[in-house]
């Protein structure tokens, strides 16, 4: 009997110091990999942190820690403290758990129950667009862009347009500036339509944009009866309305 309790004693002994020197080797390679590298603190999630959340909350509840890591391997942005001005501030999607906290996660405009974060006194409405139409794919959620309809007039009767001149009979394509500058909130594919067979599908990309009332209804109009063309801006990009170009006002230009 004495033998066996003597056993297990040592097994026991044994497994202590086993994990201990495993725990004293792995910090012994946190320390080797710290060492001759500048290390920084960064916050990081250590839970799932939802859409919605205040900066201060997510610490306050301990969904966010605090790591050492060499400075050169720490992307600017990332946080090391949720100072007191950025507080109330709201995580503008999901944080996934072990992903470094940046200060472009939290912002005013706090996301509704579907997680999109869509701007004060704002509407977000989706269209579905041409990959053409999309810019070749180089729009992106934070883009802003220009909108652009070309549509068909109709005038069979060779009555004079608003600015007097007399529109020849047939008709008139027309591309105008719709919306001159809108801020992207996402894009996304269309879901494959039930019973449509792989490959058939059109290709269709979803952008969702923020804009005010009257420009929804002048979005969602001119989506179901003309035909969007997004355009690509930048800081310097100058844009206006204007009247536009038609192919009777080229037609007359090239002739």
């Amino acid at each position: 009997m004495k033998r066996s309790v003597l056993v297990l004693g040592l097994a026991l002994l044994l497994a202590v110091v086993g994990t201990t020197a495993v725990l004293w080797y792995v910090r012994g390679a946190d320390a080797r990999a710290m060492a001759g590298k500048q290390a920084v603190t960064v916050l990081i999630a250590d839970r799932s942190v939802p859409a919605g959340t205040e900066a201060g909350k997510a610490v306050d509840t301990g969904l966010l820690r605090t790591e050492q890591m060499p400075a050169d391997t720490v992307p600017a942005g990332v946080l090391s403290e949720i100072p007191q001005d950025l507080e109330h501030l709201a995580a503008g999607g999901d944080i996934a758990p072990g992903q470094l906290v940046l200060r472009s996660m939290f912002g005013e405009d706090r996301p509704d129950s579907s997680g999109l974060a869509i701007p004060k006194g704002k509407i977000a409405v989706t269209v579905a667009l041409g990959v053409t139409q999309e810019v070749a794919g180089y729009v992106t959620a934070g883009s802003e862009v220009a909108v652009f309809d070309t549509y068909t007039e109709r005038d069979r009767e060779g009555r004079p347009t608003g600015d007097g001149l007399p529109k020849s009979r047939g008709d008139v394509q027309i591309t105008r500036m719709l919306l001159p500058r809108v801020e992207v909130l996402a894009v996304g594919g269309a879901p494959a339509k039930e019973g449509e067979p792989a490959g058939t599908q059109q290709v269709d990309v979803l952008v969702t944009v923020a804009v005010d009332q009257h420009d929804a209804e002048r979005l969602i109009l001119r989506s179901e009866t003309g035909s969007l063309h997004l355009a690509l801006l930048s800081d310097t990009s100058e844009v206006k309305p204007g009247r536009g170009a038609d192919t009777r006002s080229m037609t007359r230009t090239e002739s």
